[in-house]
């Protein structure tokens, strides 16, 4: 109307007032809902950049605070197994103790005490396979591996694997953790060993039985290393290595075998109670290595060895030994429990050695192939280097890879190719010397060497070495493993072998906490003990303590200082919501009277 005093630019400015209230008084209630200053840093420009550091470094505390409170569940953990293994050997110690300080030992005493060391060794082995949510704790960066293996059931098993005479536990370290796996040569050649009976191949002579490689596979291999042969047709077994030589080509095994000797008067034969038996009741004695056979010339001289007892030989020139009796022929002719390989690869048993007509035929595109009678390749395997000889084309005779094996054996691929079609002549040969099988360690360690390192803060740190493969688990180990090797009564029995016990407690001492008394049974042992591991751990729990308790302190400040930023305060709020309040309803109430005013009013 044309008498309004109210213009529509006057009308426009007063509610852009209004709404500048109304857009405050709805901030104001924002923060007082939210207990925030502001939705978006926009708000609070000023002070966003500070703030955004507060929280980058609040949020950088509450990570690490995370990754240690992990870590000292792990410490935990840690420290009660170790804490498990420390009375585990500790236990163990206190019972050799008084087996050592023994006289007369009898059955009973050998029994248990071998007995006590392999449930030691179970539980020596739970408490290093202890793991922390999937994780295994001493696997190293393996920690999805299970650590330890003792790789048997029962003490049965465990002795029939380590006879204690044949086959020890090894007794070094450097032995024990062997780690490895070789079933090819430098060349990757499959039949690249040679089992020998007899390295020396004179039965008159002491013998060792010997696996000789066709490149140097076994230069660093250790001497007292226990080693597993599979694949193999006559030699599978566990093997202890005796000496490495030919450069790393050929290791030789504790063997037990007899010399060829006969007739042999100063002979003296002494059994497990003492008493001997000499020429003046056997006449002589005549040792045979091929049948594995004591004979005395006196009939029934003999009969006081009983199959499965030990006895020792003295008095002769090469068969002077331990041996376990495991057969006896009308008390005249005993036969012993051997331990030797059979003659496997040599030149007189090849894995092949064919003569005869074969079809050689080239493929275009795929393996070559040669075929004769059914089982002529059975016992070739691909990985095999095969010779030709006296084909008709020369580019057949040669040496060749194969890479398969018709399954009824009459039949071969190799992979050169470069075959030429043919049937050979009849006195053509297939042959592939030595042997094929694999040599690998008999360990009980399966995890790594590596040492972690837990980053505290961005400025502290530490590392932890605590592996079943530390010189302080090792050396317990290998104490109660050489106690609880060989069978009662055998050659390789505790029993027998009572210089154990001094040199297990050595060992023991040492990984408890560095006290073995007197020289190293066998050889400087690595620095280490439990005693110093757990030191190690509970220095770590000290640290990660100190950090937390730090963390915290300076995470609350950091919030309180956050807060200050960034939340309002809410009397102020309040206060000035009501502020707010009561100028809205005013600028209503005068917004309403101003448009009722018009001319007309005041004519």
């Amino acid at each position: 109307m044309v008498n309004r005093i109210s213009t529509r630019a006057s009308n426009t400015q007063l509610l852009s007032y209004l709404y500048k209230t109304q857009t405050r008084l709805q901030d104001l209630q924002y923060q007082m809902t939210s207990q925030k200053l502001s939705p978006d840093f926009k708000g609070i420009s000023g002070s966003s950049k500070y703030l955004l550091s507060l929280k980058n470094k609040n949020d950088a505390i509450a990570g690490y605070m995370k990754n240690n409170d992990i870590m000292n569940t792990r410490l935990d953990v840690t420290s009660s197994a170790m804490d498990g293994i420390d009375s585990t050997f500790r236990d163990f110690k206190k019972l050799l103790g008084t087996f050592n300080a023994q006289t007369g030992k009898s059955q009973q005493d050998i029994k248990n005490i071998q007995d006590s060391a392999y449930r030691s060794l179970l539980s020596i082995q739970a408490y290093l396979n202890t793991s922390v949510g999937g994780e295994y704790v001493f696997s190293g960066a393996r920690a999805n591996t299970k650590p330890v293996d003792l790789g048997s059931g029962s003490l049965t098993d465990f002795q029939a694997k380590y006879d204690g005479a044949a086959v020890t536990y090894p007794t070094t370290r450097d032995a024990d953790i062997a780690n490895f796996s070789l079933n090819r040569d430098a060349n990757n050649q499959a039949n690249w060993l040679t089992f020998k009976q007899d390295d020396d191949g004179n039965a008159a002579t002491a013998g060792v039985s010997s696996i000789t490689a066709t490149t140097a596979q076994f230069a660093n291999l250790k001497v007292g290393s226990t080693i597993d042969v599979t694949g193999t047709a006559n030699n599978n077994g566990a093997y202890t290595i005796k000496a490495i030589t030919g450069g790393g080509t050929t290791i030789q095994v504790e063997t037990r075998m007899l010399t060829n000797e006969n007739n042999v008067v100063p002979a003296v034969v002494t059994l497990p109670d003492g008493t001997t038996l000499d020429s003046s009741k056997f006449t002589d004695l005549t040792f045979n290595r091929a049948g594995d056979s004591i004979t005395a010339a006196a009939a029934g001289s003999l009969s006081s060895l009983a199959v499965g007892s030990t006895f020792t030989v003295s008095g002769t020139a090469q068969n002077n030994g331990t041996y376990t009796v495991a057969g006896n022929t009308a008390g005249t002719t005993v036969t012993i429990v051997p331990k030797k390989m059979v003659d496997e690869g040599t030149a007189a048993t090849p894995t092949l050695a064919y003569t005869g007509s074969m079809t050689i035929t080239h493929v275009v595109g795929a393996d070559d192939t040669i075929a004769a009678g059914a089982g002529t390749f059975s016992n070739v395997t691909p990985g095999m280097r095969i010779t030709i000889a006296g084909a008709t084309n020369a580019a057949n005779n040669n040496t060749f890879t194969v890479t398969s094996v018709a399954a009824d054996g009459s039949s071969i691929g190799v992979r050169e190719d470069t075959l030429v079609t043919e049937v050979t002549p009849g006195a053509s040969t297939a042959s592939v010397p030595n042997a094929d099988g694999a040599v690998s360690s008999v360990h009980y360690y399966s995890g790594d060497n590596l040492t972690l390192t837990h980053r505290v803060d961005d400025k502290r740190d530490f590392k932890l070495d605590v592996t079943a493969i530390s010189p302080a688990f090792e050396k317990g180990i290998r104490a109660l493993a050489l106690i609880a090797q060989g069978k009662l009564g055998t050659e390789g029995g505790l029993d027998q072998n009572l210089k154990r016990g001094n040199d297990a407690m050595y060992l023991l001492s040492d990984a408890i906490d560095g006290s073995g008394a007197g020289a190293s049974p066998y050889g400087a042992e690595l620095a280490g003990n439990v005693n110093d591991r757990k030191i190690q751990v509970g220095y770590a729990q000290v640290l990660l303590k100190q950090a937390t308790d730090g963390h915290t302190k300076f995470s609350g400040f950091l919030e309180a200082q956050i807060a200050k930023t960034e939340n309002s305060d809410p009397l102020k709020t309040l206060t000035q919501v009501l502020d707010d309040q009561r100028a809205l309803e005013a600028s209503y109430q005068t917004l309403a009277r101003i448009r009722q005013l018009s001319l007309s009013k005041y004519m």
